[in-house]
């Protein structure tokens, strides 16, 4: 038989019980909670980002006196510089935290972006790279009409342009039956003759260029590359592809590089 205190401390027990469960939620709450450092929210914000518009379109200054543009184009990118005649189609890779890297066709890299949308520029004159500043929109020009003479005015002038400047006796050949055709096989004319300036910059490019090579062929076909078949050179396009249907000088350079065993660099 229990006893009269007994009684009583168990009928106190379920309300020492409902007293407490009332208190802990408050205790909880008074307890000091850990607030994100600052910036942390933004940084996971950029982090999570996955669009190619964390990289905006428009008119960048480099340098003392470098311009150039870049032009969204599908999920890449096209990359110009002023005074030059040559677009570069650029594709985009993740870096460390949040980054992007935007490569040339051949995979060296030409812009890397940080996560808080600073720039850097790559360039063969500042491989270190340069910090890029966005100074103002851009507006792509209009694409110009490529005749039949212009086009083969245009094959002739590069042939006189390389022997005058390079000493190479080469020749250059197109066949090109529409508007878009000679368009696409005027801007590969162009890239391929930065190529080969690119290698005939070198003794030892020039001097292997001077010996392999005799004709240079610019062909419309259903892939894009370079190729080497005894002394021709043959430089394919895809006029339906745009930009992304042509070798940029670089990839033509590196691929012509290999093909005549001509040292990088060199």
């Amino acid at each position: 038989m229990r006893g009269p205190t007994e009684v009583n401390d168990l009928r106190t027990a379920p309300t020492i019980a409902l007293i407490l469960l009332s208190v802990l939620p408050a205790a909880a709450d008074a307890q000091p909670q850990t607030q994100p450092a600052p910036g942390t929210e933004a940084m996971a914000a950029r982090l999570s980002a996955d669009k190619v518009g964390d990289i905006q379109p428009g008119t960048y200054s480099a340098g003392d006196n470098l311009t150039f543009s870049l032009e969204a184009y599908g999920d890449r990118y096209l990359l110009h510089f002023a005074d030059a005649p040559e677009t570069f189609v650029l594709g985009m890779d993740r870096v460390a935290l949040g980054g992007r890297e935007l490569k040339y066709d051949t995979g060296g890299t030409a812009l890397r972006v940080s996560v808080w949308g600073g720039m850097t520029l790559y360039t063969d004159s500042a491989p270190g790279g340069l910090p890029a500043t966005r100074v103002g929109d851009y507006a792509p020009p209009p694409q110009a009409h490529v005749t039949a003479t212009d086009l083969a005015q245009a094959l002739r002038d590069e042939t006189a342009h390389l022997a005058y400047t390079q000493k190479l006796n080469l020749k250059f050949l197109a066949a090109a039956n529409s508007d878009r055709t000679r368009a696409d096989a005027f801007d590969t004319l162009v890239n391929t003759d930065l190529a080969i300036d690119r290698l005939a910059a070198s003794d030892p490019g020039r001097a292997a260029l001077t010996r392999k090579l005799e004709t240079v062929r610019l062909a419309e076909a259903q892939k894009p590359g370079v190729t080497l078949a005894g002394r021709t050179l043959t430089v394919r396009f895809v006029p339906s592809r745009g930009p992304l249907g042509r070798p940029s000088s670089h990839a033509i350079a590196a691929a012509l590089g290999k093909y005549l065993s001509i040292p990088e660099g060199g």
